[in-house]
């Protein structure tokens, strides 16, 4: 019997022993990545104050970046200030956009389009530009390197199933 409680205290002196160093392990681990994290929530919110403070300046007149609607409103902002794009307010006639034509001719001739996308297809640069029409539709102009490769009226594109393979 004498044994068999020493046996018992033994084993039970072993498992404390291991018990408490994985404690330790543990322990020390998740204090050296409290440690690393110390200064993140500051980092983050000094990133979210500098944002903050760029958008606050942004809303002001006269200061650069300020709206287009102070600029429509009739203030000026300072001399030095970027032009502004006007976006298409009026609809466009299909017609008038022929293939071939620039981008720069594009954009005098019919304003800043409702939307675009630019991407890089094959080592070419794809613009897609998007124009509301005379006949309450979109026009979908899509220029490859600066030149108008196509039109199609958005009510006339085709839309492309997905076959799949086995």
């Amino acid at each position: 019997m004498k044994l068999l409680s020493l046996f018992v205290v033994g084993f039970a002196c072993v498992a404390w022993g291991q018990a408490t160093v994985e404690t330790a392990v543990g322990a020390g681990a998740s204090t050296g990545a409290a440690a690393g994290a110390k200064g993140a929530g500051q980092a983050v919110g000094g990133v979210f104050g500098a944002v903050s403070k760029v958008l606050d300046q942004a809303g002001k007149p006269g200061t650069p970046g300020a709206s287009s609607a102070a600029a429509a409103a009739g203030t000026s902002p300072s001399a030095g200030a970027a032009k502004t794009r006007s976006v298409a307010t009026r609809p466009i006639d299909p017609g008038q956009v022929t293939l071939g034509m620039d981008r720069d001719e594009l954009i005098a001739r019919f304003g800043e389009p409702a939307t675009r996308t630019t991407q890089i297809r094959r080592s070419q640069m794809i613009d897609t530009f998007w124009y509301n029409t005379t006949a309450k539709d979109e026009l979908i102009v899509t220029l490859t390197d600066g030149k108008v490769a196509a039109t199609v009226l958005a009510s006339q594109r085709k839309s492309k199933v997905a076959s799949v393979r086995r």
